[in-house]
């Protein structure tokens, strides 16, 4: 109830009597002013953020001190998922801001518009459902070259989980709606969805120990309940250390007391992959009991994207030989890999400008280089291409990959090929055609952080 009053009185900005906020936000009506102000006195008299001058409730100076949570200063993200993962320009959702407007969003919306969206949710704390929501979000953030969200972020899920004391896996959104006594909302409407979803946040914070609401971290904590408990003096780590993850892609590495490797893994999303190690859930697992008997350290190394996580994953296990990792040897399949194809395949890095090229020859890894984006080709990629594809027999020159590398890279791609930018060399038939289309891309990377197809 409190947070209610609180996102109330923040958008009106100004002071408030009694009777007008019990009216418009609970639509209760008091005998007289004396009531209507001994009730709100009985809800907000020991509540530091709220202030009573003049017959007029506002907020009070402290609301606002840094440090303190501020539910107020939140976005509520509503998205309607695609059946088919990836698929974000069949996304549709809705973005509630602080100060009360809510603006409907495609997965095809202009760049502009995302960059309107992004910038009214800089600073605030993002509430969203799950971190598939946050995922996707963030998705259709770099598709549009724009950073994804790296600030605080809450999940209604895990809040209700808490609050109602239920499984997260188990809940359900109209789950959520049926503990707190509304009614759910109609999926197909975006924007009443988000209403109902901020509506539904004020009333599980309402039901949070004011101790535990403080600070993101603080109800971060609570709301993770028991997996807060965790004993983490045995580690050279603790929550904070998780808490500061890159949601980014990478490896990371876990190690004994003596240094030695225990495990190497690799995440599209450090901060996801490794706080999963430390749930009550996940120490029921018998590998990752085995790695916590002897866990002292986590060391992560980011990767420019996901496909060299890959890589470098399977590098540091042919290393390391840790005890845990099971597989060594990479088996080539007998499988359609798209044979007698020629290739190029991009991968963007917005926040380097760059993007690295992969050289497919007749459905084979060859190689790879590194172009800057908004400049032409530089002479090593232009000669590369006319070696590997148009030289005598497209042998001199190759880059030397290993059988495995080969095959990870491959299979790697051959999954995810219909989100990626390619150019295939054999419609493009000769050299100058090649450079040319290339030009486009390099010279486009605005467009390149989209799906486009030049022929």
């Amino acid at each position: 109830m409190k947070e209610r009053i609180f996102q109330y009185l923040l958008e009106a900005g100004s002071g408030v009597s009694a009777d007008q906020i019990l009216g418009d936000v609970f639509r209760i009506h008091a005998p007289d002013s004396h009531s209507s102000n001994s009730i709100l006195a009985g809800f907000l008299s020991r509540d530091a953020r709220f202030a009573f001058t003049q017959g007029l409730w506002s907020l009070s100076s402290r609301s606002g001190e840094p440090g303190r949570f501020d539910p107020g200063r939140t976005a509520v993200l509503h998205l309607r998922c695609p059946d088919r993962a990836g698929a974000l320009r069949d996304l549709r959702g809705a973005l509630r801001f602080a100060d009360g407007t809510v603006e409907e969003f495609t997965g095809s919306a202009a760049v502009k518009v995302m960059c309107r969206i992004r910038r009214k949710i800089e600073n605030h704390i993002l509430v969203a459902w799950s971190s598939r929501e946050l995922r996707l979000w963030n998705g259709l953030l770099r598709a549009r070259g724009l950073e994804a969200c790296q600030g605080n972020t809450l999940y209604l899920r895990s809040l209700a989980a808490r609050v109602l004391k239920r499984k997260p896996s188990q809940l359900q959104a109209e789950d959520m709606a049926s503990g707190l006594g509304v009614s759910p909302a109609d999926e197909d409407r975006a924007c009443e969805t988000v209403q109902h979803l901020h509506e539904c946040w004020l009333l599980l914070l309402d039901r949070v120990p004011a101790e535990s609401r403080q600070t993101p971290d603080s109800l971060r904590e609570w709301m993770e309940g028991s997996a807060a408990a965790m004993d983490f003096s045995r580690f050279s780590f603790g929550p904070g250390f998780l808490r500061q993850l890159p949601e980014a892609s990478g490896i990371y590495i876990m190690k004994d007391r003596e240094g030695a490797v225990l495990y190497v893994g690799k995440s599209r999303n450090l901060k996801r992959r490794v706080s999963s190690y430390f749930t009550p859930h996940a120490l029921s697992q018998s590998k990752i009991a085995r790695i916590h008997e002897r866990l002292h350290s986590i060391e992560v190394q980011q990767t420019g994207n996901e496909v060299e996580a890959l890589l470098l994953e399977m590098r540091l296990i042919k290393q390391y030989l840790p005890a845990v990792n099971l597989q060594t040897e990479i088996h080539q399949r007998k499988t359609d890999r798209r044979e007698g194809r020629n290739l190029l395949l991009f991968v963007t890095d917005a926040q380097s400008g760059r993007a690295l090229i992969y050289f497919f020859r007749n459905g084979i890894f060859a190689g790879r280089l590194a172009a800057r984006l908004g400049h032409p080709p530089p002479k090593r990629l232009r000669e590369k291409i006319r070696v590997l594809f148009f030289g005598p027999g497209g042998s001199r020159g190759r880059h030397r990959v290993e059988t495995w590398e080969k095959e990870i890279i491959s299979r790697w791609f051959s999954s995810n090929l219909r989100r990626l930018n390619c150019l295939d060399v054999d419609e493009a038939k000769d050299f100058a055609a090649v450079l040319e289309l290339l030009g486009h891309y390099l010279c486009d990377p605005d467009r390149l952080m989209h799906k486009v197809c030049y022929r």
